[in-house]
């Protein structure tokens, strides 16, 4: 009798659930990767008004504490699952106080490779300047390319007050995002926020936010709604998508 062995492979599910916590959680991988999270969160119908115009808030950062480079801002009732990914190994998660979320059940995070994503230092652009050599000599040519589809073109600012642009570019791992004013860079990192002041002088300033993507350039320029403090927070109020903006 002539026997067969088959083997069987099974898959290695090297995901882990998010720990629960109350207000910050630090999550890190091994050395030489970077954390890849899927997660969605949710807030009981009990709790009175929208959790988005209570600014009750999850914020993703890409480092180890709370001053690292914000990849993300999330509220929601019930939001859908969104994947956020840090350049490198530790990723910084933190509640707004009385925010009441919490993870729904197959939230998860993992750490992948990077060279696994053919992450590697590159020189674009034969004809630019030296300075715009130097900025995308420090970016990461991925295979997962970057995205500018979630982007929105129009955005609304506060006149003489701190507002912000944003720029939320989806990659793997998290691009480097070039601000530029009128052409000049003024921010170079994987912050997907440009905070800025309007005033008389800056009514008229272009701003745009770049990416590369494999390879090529990706731009958005981004128009901007200028309105007084008190007419933007009664818009804001109304606001009650799954991922918020904040300024």
């Amino acid at each position: 009798m002539l026997f067969v062995i088959v083997p069987i492979i099974r898959e290695v599910y090297s995901r882990q659930r998010i720990p629960y916590f109350d207000t910050t959680q630090l999550i890190q991988v091994e050395e030489g990767k970077y954390v890849d999270i899927e997660f969605a969160i949710s807030q009981s119908y009990s709790f009175p008004r929208a959790p988005c115009a209570d600014e009750k808030y999850l914020e993703i950062r890409d480092g180890y504490n709370q001053p690292a480079n914000l990849l993300g801002v999330f509220c929601g009732r019930n939001t859908p699952f969104f994947t956020r990914r840090s350049s490198g190994r530790s990723m910084w998660l933190s509640f707004s106080s009385q925010h009441r979320y919490r993870f729904q059940h197959d939230s998860s995070y993992e750490g992948k490779a990077i060279n696994e994503t053919g992450t590697q230092d590159c020189n674009f652009f034969p004809n630019s300047s030296q300075d715009e050599k130097f900025i995308f000599n420090s970016m990461s040519l991925s295979l997962v390319p970057a995205n500018l589809s979630e982007v929105p073109q129009t955005q609304f600012v506060l006149f003489n007050h701190s507002s912000s642009l944003w720029c939320l570019v989806d990659g793997e791992p998290a691009p480097r995002i070039v601000w530029r004013k009128n052409g000049d860079v003024v921010q170079n990192s994987t912050s997907v926020r440009y905070r800025l002041n309007i005033t008389e002088e800056e009514r008229n300033t272009n701003y745009s936010c770049e990416v590369d993507d494999t390879g090529q350039l990706q731009k958005k320029n981004i128009s901007r709604v200028i309105e007084s403090k008190h007419h933007l927070s009664i818009l804001d109020n109304m606001r009650t998508i799954p991922e918020k903006y904040l300024r």
